[in-house]
């Protein structure tokens, strides 16, 4: 059976509670990911910020005449107060399936995979696991008499 860990990525990006707003916006705008784990400085997950939240928390000031107001209102909001915490977490011991069945029914993007003590050890997005059901299985070849 296959697990999480063989398809995860282990590269991520991540942030704090305490950075701005502004912060994620060049990182949103320049990544080709939609979610942004958020960790302690010990590395155990706190949270998760999506470009979706990031949004929804900037939609109040979008329409303020004033960009100075747009701008003052990013550095001062911090990622804590638009997070998503507690988040829906897996091992990389996790069965592909069992994830699937998790975004599935918590209707989400992602899932952090992080290890016995909540430490953040790689991200799964929906796309790993569809990736991961389209790709062609090898079949065993029957060994040579």
């Amino acid at each position: 059976m296959s697990r999480i860990g063989a398809i995860m990525s282990r590269k991520v990006l991540t942030t704090s509670e305490d950075a701005s707003l502004s912060s994620l916006r060049e990182v949103f705008s320049a990544a080709k990911f939609q979610h942004l784990p958020v960790v302690d400085s010990s590395a155990r997950l706190q949270g998760i910020i999506s470009v979706k939240d990031y949004f929804r928390a900037l939609s109040p000031v979008m329409d303020s005449a004033f960009e100075t107001s747009v701008e003052s209102y990013i550095r001062s909001r911090k990622v804590r107060h638009v997070m998503t915490s507690p988040v829906v977490t897996v091992t990389d011991k996790t069965s592909i399936k069992e994830a699937a069945n998790l975004l599935l029914q918590y209707n989400i993007g992602c899932l952090p995979v992080v290890d016995a003590e909540h430490r953040l050890l790689g991200i799964v997005s929906w796309k790993d696991v569809l990736r991961f059901a389209l790709q062609p299985k090898t079949t065993a070849q029957p060994a040579d008499p």
